[in-house]
């Protein structure tokens, strides 16, 4: 009778050290890292990627706000098109509305997207913090991460406000 009990009490303590472990390794999995303070950079879908020029596109109609970022040295920030490639893909995300100081954490609803002019890979870890808003730039931080570590940035950007083609004035 004595070895079942202490049978028993040694399966309750084994039980319990493993539902501790299993918690605490999912909620490290989760936890988003600070942003980087230098360049936005990293990996995008295996490709060594450093943001270089960007822009977010102010409606003409309608209310949809178009942020793009190329590792790509554009002449004019204000190019219509950002077309990925397999060697230069880039980010792009929407918002509804006009760009505000803030921060918005990504998931259901506020993706990022990296695109490699193939494939969309919809990002949904990360935040991205906007630090100003000017007439004519806007400045922040992102970290977005996929699935795996093919699919990571961290940094700073300082994007371009775009009204119909050309920087706002």
């Amino acid at each position: 009778m004595k070895k079942l009990f202490y049978f028993i009490i040694i399966l309750i303590f084994g039980a319990c050290s493993v539902t501790t472990e299993e918690k605490a390794t999912a909620t490290s999995s989760t936890t988003i890292p600070d942003y980087e303070t230098t360049t936005l950079s990293g990996k995008m879908v295996g490709v060594a990627w450093t943001f270089d020029t960007g822009n977010v596109v102010v409606p003409t109609s309608g209310s949809t706000y178009w942020y793009n970022m190329t590792s790509d040295n554009l002449s004019n920030a204000c190019s219509p098109i950002y077309t990925g490639t397999s060697s230069i893909p880039v980010i792009l995300f929407t918002r509804s509305e006009a760009p505000s100081v803030g921060e918005t954490e990504l998931g259901s609803g506020n993706t990022v997207t990296f695109y490699d002019g193939r494939i969309s890979y919809g990002i949904w870890t990360g935040k991205i913090k906007i630090d100003t808003v000017t007439t004519t730039a806007v400045t922040g931080k992102m970290y977005a991460k996929g699935s795996d570590s093919d699919n990571e940035i961290n940094g700073t950007f300082t994007l371009s406000r775009c009204c119909s083609g050309s920087l706002c004035s």
